[in-house]
Parts: C-alpha cells; sequence; structure tokens
C-alpha cells in the first residue's frame, strides 16, 4: 500500500444515449429544450499550455483544466510531499487532489488496481459510482456502485468515487441528494470529460457551492456547448488543489500533502 501507483489513462468515451420509441423521443426533445433554454456563459479569462486549454470563471471562482492524452492516477497512503514538491520531483505539469480518503490515508471505497482489490467497495450515498477504465482500450466509464461487478482483468483500474451529478448533459438529481454533502456548500474537485472530441476535464472551485448548482452551472458555460458531458465529484472541502508548474497563478492549496491525486505528466505530447 506504501508503493506509489502511477496509471497513465487514456480516455475513449463509448457512452450513448440508448433507448429506443415514443418515450426516447420525447425525452430527447425535452433535454434539447432545456439546453436550448439556459444561457450560454463565456470564460472571464482562459490560456493555452501548449495542447492543454485552462478556463477560468468568477463565478464559484471555477477553473476547468481541459485536455486530450493521458493523465496518472497517484496513491500513496504514505505520501510526505506536498503537490508542489511532488509536481517538481516527478515532472507534472499540473496536479489535482483525487478521491476520498479514510482517516488511515488509503482510499475510501473500492481501489482495484490491474485486478488486485486495494481497498474494499464501500455502501456509501456519498460514493455513489466506480470510475472503471480499462489501460489496455482506453474505454472509459462510471458505473454505479449497486450495479458494480468487479473486475479481474490486469489491464483494468477501478476507483470508487461521487457523486455523479451530470449524466449525459442531464443533471443527476437523485444522487446528488442522497449524497452526505452534495447540498451544502463546499470547496469541490470534479473528473468530466466529452464524448464528441474526447477530451478530459479537472475542475476545482476556490468557493463553496452546492453540487447541484454548480451542475446547472456547468451546463451553461461555453466549454461544453453541443458536447455531450459527464461530471463526477471527486472530493471536496480542505482537500480540494491544483498546482501547475507552468502558469502558478493557478495554483490553490499548492502546500497540501495528499494520498489520491490526478497529474498531467510534463512529457505528454
Amino acid at each position: 500500500m506504501n508503493k506509489t501507483i502511477k496509471i497513465g489513462l487514456c480516455i475513449i468515451l463509448l457512452l450513448g444515449l440508448g433507448g429506443t420509441g415514443t418515450a426516447a423521443v420525447q425525452w430527447i426533445k425535452s433535454s434539447t429544450q432545456e439546453q436550448s433554454s439556459r444561457p450560454t456563459i463565456y470564460p472571464d479569462s482562459q490560456l493555452q499550455d501548449g495542447e492543454i486549454m485552462v478556463y477560468q470563471f468568477d463565478n464559484y471562482d471555477l477553473t476547468i483544466v481541459s485536455f486530450v492524452g493521458n493523465f496518472d492516477f497517484i496513491y500513496q497512503p504514505s505520501q510526505a510531499l506536498s503537490l508542489k514538491t511532488l509536481a517538481t520531483e516527478s515532472n507534472y505539469r499540473y496536479l489535482i487532489n483525487g478521491s476520498f480518503f479514510e482517516a488511515s490515508q488509503e482510499h475510501a471505497g473500492w481501489l482495484s488496481v490491474l485486478g488486485q482489490e486495494k481497498t474494499p467497495l464501500k455502501e456509501d450515498p456519498q460514493l455513489s459510482h466506480i470510475v472503471q477504465y480499462n489501460l489496455n482500450t482506453g474505454g472509459l466509464n462510471f458505473v454505479e456502485a449497486q450495479l458494480f461487478q468487479p473486475s479481474t482483468q490486469e489491464t483494468n483500474i477501478e476507483f470508487q468515487s461521487g457523486p455523479l451529478i451530470i449524466d449525459n448533459n442531464q443533471v443527476t438529481t437523485k444522487y446528488i441528494e442522497q449524497s452526505l454533502n452534495g447540498l451544502l456548500p463546499f470547496r469541490r474537485t470534479l473528473l468530466a470529460y466529452t464524448e464528441e472530441d474526447q477530451r478530459k476535464y479537472f475542475m476545482i472551485t476556490e468557493n463553496k457551492v452546492k453540487l447541484d448548482d454548480l451542475a446547472e452551472y456547468l451546463l451553461t458555460l461555453s466549454v461544453f456547448a453541443g458536447k455531450t458531458l459527464q461530471v463526477m465529484n471527486l472530493d471536496g472541502g480542505t482537500s480540494v488543489a491544483l498546482y501547475s508548474q507552468t502558469h502558478p497563478e493557478l495554483n490553490f492549496n499548492e502546500a497540501a500533502i495528499l494520498p489520491i491525486l490526478l497529474g498531467i505528466n510534463r512529457e505528454q505530447r
């Protein structure tokens, strides 16, 4: 458990709308009408860092890091390095805090690495889904924890988190309302992707926000216009952190020492 696990993750989006017949047509019409009624909000500032785009919005002090390519899952319960130090020593361009962890610093809920269970499934309405991806195919999926079947494939990485807050451009009120802090204001860290262009997104809010309000806000942003958006809450509160080597003005809580991180390596092109 003390050994650092770094997993390069290339996300290929395979989720579809699903459904046929009149009910599906009505759902599509309703969804389209709802999206068209929302305003479009543009970034207050943005910058380009190679192939990475960074967008900032004054509302909720929201930062979005958008990229195509791999990112690493870094798990070390005995972590003693801050985000800043780890990024410098391991040459990460960007680091954010990862998923939930226990007081022991071990991952909270299911964690399986290459078919080997590290921590068990946890019955917790906060941890509504399993982030499941295959290193061989690059396939990524958010699976409801109650429906999840563990995999023994040696190419799979799976970790529990949540709640899921947006599924196919729809706010997932069910999961938000049943989670422990979904309707309370906290700083947030989220992981998202859009199907059409296979872009991934790290997000943090430096201001406190309820997840239902944040989900509705994300669906108004020009960054996601015309795309099919999936968003998972990762963690929040005092764990929220972001470090950028190339743009230190983006940094937030960079001295934090955390056992679970997501990172974009500087060598990625």
